[in-house]
Order: C-alpha cells, then sequence, then structure tokens
C-alpha cells in the first residue's frame, strides 16, 4: 500500500483529510477512529470516580499535585490523572508546553503574555488566570507563540 502525505495550507490546525479509493473505505474509517482515539486522554472523574475519556483540545492545562496531576478543562471542570507532570510533558502533545516546575498550558489557549521580573513571561490564558513562566522555559515558549 502507498502512502502520500500532502500538506494543504487550506485546512485548519485541527483538520486532517483522508483519502481512500472505493475498495480501501474500511480502512478510511479505521484511520479516523485510530486518529480520533489518539486524540483523547483518560482522566479520573473525582466526583464519581470514574475514568472518562477526554478530548486533548478541550483541556486548558495540567497542574502537578504530588504523584497525580489535576486536568483544568476549558469548561472549568476539574479531573484528575495518574500521570506525574514529568510524564505527560513525554507526551509530547503539540500545543501544550511546560511553564514552570508545576504547570503545563495549553498554548491555544493562551490570550496575552507579557515580560515579567526576574527574566519571566506573564501568560493570560482563555479563562483569565494568569501563570509565570519560569526563566529557564521563557525561549521556549516565546518561539512557539510567536
Amino acid at each position: 500500500m502507498k502512502i502520500n502525505i500532502l500538506i494543504d495550507k487550506i485546512l485548519g490546525r485541527d483538520e486532517v483529510e483522508i483519502k481512500v479509493c472505493p475498495e480501501n473505505v474500511n480502512l478510511g474509517h479505521e484511520l479516523e477512529s485510530y486518529i480520533r482515539q489518539i486524540s483523547k486522554i483518560t482522566v479520573i472523574n473525582t466526583k464519581n470516580d470514574s475514568n472518562i475519556k477526554v478530548n486533548i483540545n478541550d483541556i486548558l492545562k495540567f497542574q502537578s499535585e504530588g504523584n497525580m496531576c489535576c486536568v483544568e478543562m476549558k469548561s472549568k471542570e476539574l479531573y484528575l490523572i495518574n500521570k506525574r507532570l514529568k510524564e505527560i510533558e513525554g507526551l509530547n502533545y503539540k500545543s501544550f508546553v511546560k511553564i514552570n516546575n508545576q504547570t503545563i498550558i495549553n498554548l491555544n489557549e493562551v490570550k496575552e503574555f507579557s515580560s515579567a521580573p526576574n527574566a519571566r513571561l506573564e501568560v493570560i490564558l482563555s479563562d483569565g488566570s494568569f501563570h509565570f513562566v519560569n526563566r529557564h522555559y521563557v525561549k521556549i515558549i516565546k518561539e512557539r507563540l510567536l
């Protein structure tokens, strides 16, 4: 089977187009299902202690809580994930970046940022919360945001 990847500047950031011949329609559906599956993460709903899958793009930020992390959604819902911040950072989600030892943010949700004392940045997210970017991460943040 031959696979071609074509870059289309018209497509949105979160858009993928899959073209298959009629004989491979099932393969197209399997690819779509796989892509949807890898764009979700399993979190713990603390209200009823159940596991649910949430869309990665709906996450605002991860914050360290000991051996686990708090997952804050754009909708203000809070969940837990049984991973340390370092493990989440290792998952290599493209729109997420570590800004200090306690927080990973969704770069797509950055509303504004400005310089702060001691060579740091202050980042304001779409929910109005603000976070300081440790000076060790400033260069990475600026490169990704500009």
